[in-house]
Order: C-alpha cells, then structure tokens, then sequence
C-alpha cells in the first residue's frame, strides 16, 4: 500500500514549504496532497496559498513525487477555470497530477465561511451537491476532451489525461465516483468508510480504481506493521493519505524514509 502525504499551504511560508515538498519527495511518499481553502483561519494559519497555484511551484521542483489536490471545492470554480487549471498542473508535473474533487460545505456551516466572503454560492441540500459535482466533472472533461468544441481551441489541453478522485461522505456520491471517476477517498475516522469503498470498487467493475483514506500524520503511521495500516488494508485500499497539522519539521519528514524505502 502506498502512502502519501498532505500538507496545509497554510502552515509554512514558500521557502519552509520548498523544504518540506522536497523532504517529502526524497523520503519515498507516492503523493503530495494539499488543501483547496482560500483563509487560513480554519487551521489556525495566518494565510493560505492558493492550491493550484501551490501545486504547480511543488511540481516545478520535484521530478518523481506525484501531486494532487484533496479535495477541490467544485462551487470555488467554474468548470472552464477549473479544467484550466488541471491542465495546466498536469503539464507543468509531466503528467504527476491527481484532481481531487468535493461537493463543498453546506451554507451556514464553518467551512463555508470562506465562501460567503468571497460570495461564492453554495447549494443548501446534499443531492443539490452531488448533483452540481456530477456537473462539474461533465463539464470539465468536455472543455478538456481532443474533440472538444471549437469554442476553446487555444485552452490548455492536458498532454495526459488528469486522473479525477472523490471526497465521499456518502454511499450514492461512492457509487458515483466508482461508475464515472477513477478513484475515491473517506475519512479514516467516518464510520462508514468500509462500506463506501466497497460501493465505488463495485461500481468501478473491472477498471482500474484507486481506493484511498486520510487520517492524521504521525510518523509512526508510515510503517506497514503499523496497526492502523493493517487495518487500512483490510478493507481494501491503494493510498494511505497522512495530512501534517501544524507547521512540519522538515526532518520529521525526511526521517520517514527509513519506513517508505
């Protein structure tokens, strides 16, 4: 099982960040995710990079380490930008890009605070959510297809094509992500997290599918012996995906090769 690592923009200027992505890079980890919030304010930080922009400075000094967003607020976007900016990531990586995608937060809730000052909509029901992500993703991919209309002829076009994941907090959104996107992620902590992979590899059938989970950093939880790794076998995954709170220590980091190589 692969493990990767996710990083808070947030927690550290670019030169620190610069030191941890390639800590990152050279310790083993598969991917390096990170977060799409535009305030820092939820996660104790006094700003908050932008995540695609962020990415594609941490695709431009890495060469192996694979890169991904986790997950992107599809109401944070329109689908024309958000289709930019994935090609755009993808070509600056050679191809290392992951989109993660998430429904967003519900209006009145913590984590739509940032929206509602930025005056960004967001839509009051769980099925109004998923609906608009089974939109997005349509939409995106048409603006990205070789046979798109010729309305977006001069657009960024991937070389490659971009890999699309789902934050899933639900059965329905995992069937979705199993029948029309090539991977899914739960939250190690919600409850349901074995049923849910279980739905999307169902739907998925026999294409390929990556299943994958989050929980938080420690190093300790690099190491396959690890209890919790055991267990996130058990039910069947591809990616650990640990997510650093706080500002890392870049050889924290580093020292995590001797559990990855």
């Amino acid at each position: 099982m692969i493990v990767d690592i996710q990083f808070n923009q947030g927690a550290a200027d670019w030169p620190r960040m610069r030191e941890l992505v390639l800590a990152a890079e050279e310790a083993g980890f598969g991917t390096l995710w990170n977060l799409d919030h535009f305030s820092g304010a939820l996660f104790g930080a006094d700003s908050m990079n932008e995540c695609f922009s962020s990415l594609s400075a941490w695709a431009a000094v890495t060469s192996t380490i694979k890169v991904g967003t986790l997950v992107t607020n599809v109401m944070n976007r329109t689908p024309g930008l958000l289709a930019v900016s994935a090609a755009t990531v993808q070509n600056i990586s050679g191809g290392r890009f992951t989109l993660g995608l998430g429904a967003g937060a519900a209006p009145g809730s913590p984590w739509g605070a940032e929206q509602d000052a930025l005056g960004i909509p967001m839509l009051p029901t769980l099925a109004e959510r998923h609906a608009r992500l089974a939109a997005v993703v349509d939409e995106m991919r048409s603006i990205l297809s070789p046979s798109r209309d010729a309305r977006f002829d001069g657009f960024p076009v991937a070389a490659t094509p971009v890999p699309t994941i789902v934050g899933v907090n639900s059965a329905a959104l995992a069937e979705y992500a199993g029948r029309h996107c090539d991977g899914v992620n739960v939250g190690f902590h919600h409850e349901r997290r074995a049923e849910f992979v279980r739905v999307a590899r169902e739907a998925a059938g026999d294409k390929p599918f990556d299943a994958s989970v989050w929980d938080f950093f420690s190093p300790e939880m690099c190491d396959p012996a690890h209890p919790t790794n055991v267990a996130f076998r058990a039910i069947g995954l591809d990616h650990t995906i640990l997510l650093v709170r706080g500002a890392p220590d870049p050889s924290v980091i580093a020292g995590c090769a001797r559990y990855l190589r």
